[in-house]
């Protein structure tokens, strides 16, 4: 039944690019031959849509097979649950920039231009905003159906580890995922009648269909017998419901591993993270400096004085408080601030608290508007940060937690951030227990893992609106 559903939307989502493909393409032919008409000798009169058709059907054919043919090679249309919107502009911006170059490729083969450059792009552009305009009308609209308990996916957890109640947590919190959980499967749930596997007493294919269920997640390195959980696997497998895991550990390797095949024999080799490639920590570099250049330009150069004017009257001490982080790859650097607290002997060693006493007037605003942290635009161009990253924590924090959360160094992989994914997830302010920071570096660590421009623009964009807004999480 909700597959159905999630085919629906689907096929609504090809048939709308496929009305557009065919509708603007009428459309534009007439603007090139009212406005942009190239031949020597006068167009006579405007052709009708039939006449247009009569002379261009093959150009549209060849232009529909290949939006298909590049949509079906990215998964343009293959939409789950878990997808973000940001997968979803990423496909589209990666599949209209590959169809741009059919479009400029047909045009320039026939005799006569199919559109003129200007047009192509326009032409390409529109078939962009329109894509983008449906899409996230019915992204959106698909999360309204799963908060109103509709088109949801249902689905059995097994077993149980540290990190179950964490993903049943979240599902029970995340009602716009989609995903409701019907049963957790223990020992207590099981029996064999017949050498048949039998969920509550009713035999597995019989459950799997009363219940309409989609998935089922097992929870890794659990307290069931392997036996049993091989059971299962193998009756899922059987009765075609797809199989995923519910890791012991967040912070664990798995994701660095790709399967590739020598022959027909699988292997695992290490997947490289996408700050790896030589490539995208150029751009990234690129970006970072334009940004904090045209910040410190257009807003430090006479934002900074009025600042230092308040502290100054505010408070006696310096203007800035520097302090020793750690960044990439562990080293230590400069990380500039502007000065919030009264001089102590304990602002370097003592992480700030819930209405912290050493927090000046003035640097309670700074903390709420974030305009603390305008200074490290200069750690930016001095190449010691990024703009988005995880957040560079004090020395002393980085020596406790690195012995007691698994993978916390690996956040050291990366420059840091003036702003990150732990900010924008709510993730910033007091660390009041091991949890906090346990989410922080979950955080973190899937931002390294799945770095992309796109993602970064969201941080950034997310950040603006939570300055904006206020972050009730600043301190």
């Amino acid at each position: 039944m909700q597959r159905r559903k999630s085919l629906k939307i689907q096929f609504l989502q090809e048939f709308l690019d496929t009305f557009v493909l065919i509708v603007t393409f009428f459309l534009f032919l007439k603007i090139q031959y009212q406005f942009f008409w190239t031949e020597s000798y006068p167009l006579e009169k405007i052709p009708s849509y039939l006449e247009l058709f009569q002379s261009h059907y093959k150009a549209l054919i060849l232009f529909i097979f290949t939006w298909f043919i590049f949509a079906k090679n990215i998964s343009l249309y293959d939409l789950t649950k878990s997808m973000k919107f940001v997968d979803i502009l990423k496909n589209l911006i990666y599949h209209t920039s590959i169809f741009s170059i059919v479009v400029f490729a047909i045009s320039g083969f026939k005799t006569s231009d199919l559109f003129s450059p200007q047009l192509a792009i326009v032409y390409v552009l529109t078939l962009f905003l329109i894509g983008l305009i449906s899409r996230l009308y019915l992204f959106y609209y698909k999360q309204n159906l799963h908060i109103n308990n509709k088109d949801i996916s249902k689905v059995l957890v097994v077993d149980e580890n540290d990190n179950t109640s964490k993903f049943e947590d979240l599902l029970d919190q995340r009602k716009d995922i989609g995903i409701r959980i019907i049963d957790r499967i223990t020992e207590n749930n099981l029996s064999f009648v017949e050498g048949k596997l039998c969920l509550n007493g009713v035999e597995f294919r019989n459950y799997i269909e009363e219940h309409d269920i989609e998935k089922i997640f097992i929870s890794q390195k659990g307290k069931m017998a392997s036996a049993n959980v091989h059971a299962i696997i193998n009756s899922a497998e059987t009765n075609l419901i797809p199989v995923a895991y519910i890791p012991d550990s967040i912070y664990n390797g798995f994701t660095e591993l790709k399967i590739i095949y020598i022959d027909t024999l699988p292997v695992f080799e290490i997947k490289r993270f996408p700050l790896d490639l030589k490539f995208n920590q150029i751009i990234k570099g690129i970006f970072d400096f334009i940004f904090a250049a045209l910040v410190c330009i257009f807003l430090l150069s006479w934002l900074f004085p009025i600042i230092s004017i308040l502290i100054f009257l505010d408070s006696r001490g310096s203007i800035l408080f520097i302090q020793k982080r750690n960044g990439l790859n562990g080293k230590e650097f400069n990380c500039y601030k502007f000065r919030t607290m009264f001089n102590s002997n304990l602002n370097s060693i003592k992480a700030t608290e819930r209405n912290d006493s050493r927090i000046t007037r003035i640097g309670k605003f700074l903390r709420k508007t974030s305009l603390d942290e305008l200074p490290q635009f200069l750690n930016v161009l001095k190449g010691d940060m990024s703009i988005v990253g995880p957040r560079p924590h004090m020395i002393s924090q980085d020596h406790h937690y690195r012995e007691i959360i698994n993978k916390y160094n690996l956040r050291h992989y990366v420059k840091p951030g003036i702003t990150g994914l732990s900010q924008v997830k709510g993730y910033r302010g007091a660390i009041d227990s091991d949890e906090d920071m346990e989410n922080r570096i979950r955080t973190d660590i899937y931002y390294i893992r799945n770095w992309s421009y796109l993602l970064d623009i969201q941080i950034i964009y997310q950040t603006i609106v939570l300055i904006l807004k206020g972050d009730e999480n600043a301190i």
